[in-house]
């Protein structure tokens, strides 16, 4: 399982963990870690109209088309706690985003669990509210990973969820756990270590 931190920061320069990668975002824009091949991967940080912040998006995704080569996903256009809103944005956006050498990331929100996940994605990214994550990320993940899809899941913030979450699939997470450390990046990144180096992946899912 990977790490994904938010930070424009040159985390090679800590000696951080192998498999600590990098989150960026429009609003993170392209940073050191990507630049120096830490694989990444691309959260819209689409929250206002479409027409708004779509926009910034592209202009990143542009800038990051160098950097194919280490992209673990970047996800299209979500509604948060709305699977409907969001299966329906992902079919609107497809085309734009197709083509360009990035796997695709659908998001799964509340409501998207009896679904089939669409055509076109190569990964699935976990959003949704808390209370429904709890019932349905576990077989969501488990179908995501047993299809061979890219499986990765935000608001993860602590080694339990990582030991939690490795057996079911997942491999990559990222949260806000660094963002609010006041201990500095060295050793807040040696700690996202020790949580990777305890989390484990089952040898085989269950059929």
């Amino acid at each position: 399982m990977r790490y994904l931190v938010s930070t424009a920061s040159d985390i090679d320069a800590f000696q951080a963990h192998p498999k600590i990668g990098v989150m960026t975002q429009p609003r993170t824009g392209l940073g050191r870690g990507i630049r120096s091949g830490r694989p990444w991967g691309c959260d819209c940080d689409v929250f206002g109209p479409y027409g708004v912040e779509l926009g910034r998006y592209l202009d990143l995704l542009e800038r990051l088309e160098p950097y194919t080569a280490t992209s673990l996903f970047v996800t299209l256009p979500d509604v948060p706690g709305d699977g409907a809103a969001t299966l329906d944005s992902w079919e609107d956006h497809l085309y734009i985003f197709i083509g360009r050498g990035f796997p695709l990331a659908y998001v799964l929100q509340d409501g998207c669990e009896a679904w089939p996940f669409p055509e076109g994605c190569s990964a699935v990214f976990l959003g949704g509210t808390d209370p429904w994550r709890e019932v349905h990320a576990a077989p969501l993940l488990a179908r995501a990973a047993r299809q061979g899809l890219y499986v990765h899941v935000g608001r993860v913030n602590s080694a339990r969820r990582c030991r939690a979450l490795a057996p079911l699939g997942a491999d990559s997470v990222d949260g806000t756990w660094l963002a609010w450390r006041a201990e500095g990046l060295e050793k807040s990144l040696g700690t996202i270590g020790h949580w990777l180096d305890g989390a484990q992946p089952l040898l085989k899912l269950a059929g």
